[in-house]
């Protein structure tokens, strides 16, 4: 039986959506050799192999997927990179010339459309041994966990004008070591979103601060969205505990004054 009788369709044309595009497989195969030979011969890039990589176009996932393989998957859609997923009988329906509902772009650039599954991101340790990827090892943005040990230390958190008493959210952050700044950019470790913007983005509405986050890092050229999410009232609420157990004149006095604050603002919001 030649590869022709098990896959038919033609290879001659390249007029569909393998052209040119990078198609990875991962999983188990009856035979993932002829497949990849096949996605080829249908002008699928050179690289096309087994494996997911940030640039995959199309990736084809078999059976007993590694789990590593998966949180590697996980990861890079929670960076932007979404390859069009499909199965064995998706690369049957295009060798047989139906090509509907499988376009692809040319080139896949990464796209974040941030949620609060942002905010509350667990990420999946991984280890990716993948040769052409520039960071190997252990790698997947982490969740800002708030505990014993401080940590805001040496971040660089963007605290948008958005959010009340900006002021003394600044010194307050840098009692704790922490670099507020009023801009994003690419050296931002931490967006502190004010109770007005958190609000909106439960209710699946993005302000403009969550739209300037998007698309500063959908221009950028980092590979990486490893962007720690946390709140105004969040933090209040862990320099609160942390002032009772190590106590800090100074930063008390700031927290006071916020309290103060934040109560004349709830009055006069009512």
């Amino acid at each position: 039986m030649i590869q022709q009788d098990l896959f038919g369709g033609s290879a001659n044309n390249h007029d569909n959506p393998l052209t040119n595009r990078r198609v990875g497989f991962i999983g188990s195969f009856k035979n993932r050799a002829a497949l990849i030979h096949k996605v080829k011969e249908f002008g699928a890039s050179p690289k096309s192999k087994e494996g997911l990589t940030r640039d995959t176009q199309i990736l084809v996932m078999g059976s007993d997927i590694p789990q590593d393989i998966l949180k590697r998957q996980k990861c890079y859609e929670h960076d932007g990179w979404k390859p069009l997923i499909i199965h064995e009988e998706d690369l049957k329906n295009i060798f047989n010339g139906q090509y509907a509902g499988y376009e692809t772009p040319s080139v896949l650039t990464k796209q974040i459309r941030i949620d609060m599954s942002y905010y509350y991101w667990t990420p999946p340790a991984y280890i990716d041994n993948d040769e052409e990827e520039s960071n190997t090892g252990v790698r997947c943005s982490s969740p800002l966990e708030y505990g014993e040990m401080n940590s805001i230390y040496g971040k660089e958190i963007y605290v948008p004008n958005s959010n009340a008493d900006l002021n003394l959210l600044r010194q307050i952050i840098g009692n704790y070591g922490g670099y507020a700044n009023a801009e994003y950019n690419d050296e931002t470790n931490i967006v502190m979103l004010s109770a007005d913007t958190f609000h909106l983005l439960e209710q699946g509405i993005k302000d403009d601060v969550i739209k300037q986050i998007e698309k500063q890092y959908n221009e950028s050229t980092s590979p990486v969205f490893n962007i720690q999410f946390t709140n105004e009232i969040e933090f209040i609420a862990w320099v609160n505990k942390r002032v009772e157990k190590f106590p800090d004149e100074s930063t008390l006095q700031l927290l006071n004054i916020y309290k103060q604050h934040l109560m004349t603002r709830d009055d006069t919001s009512q």
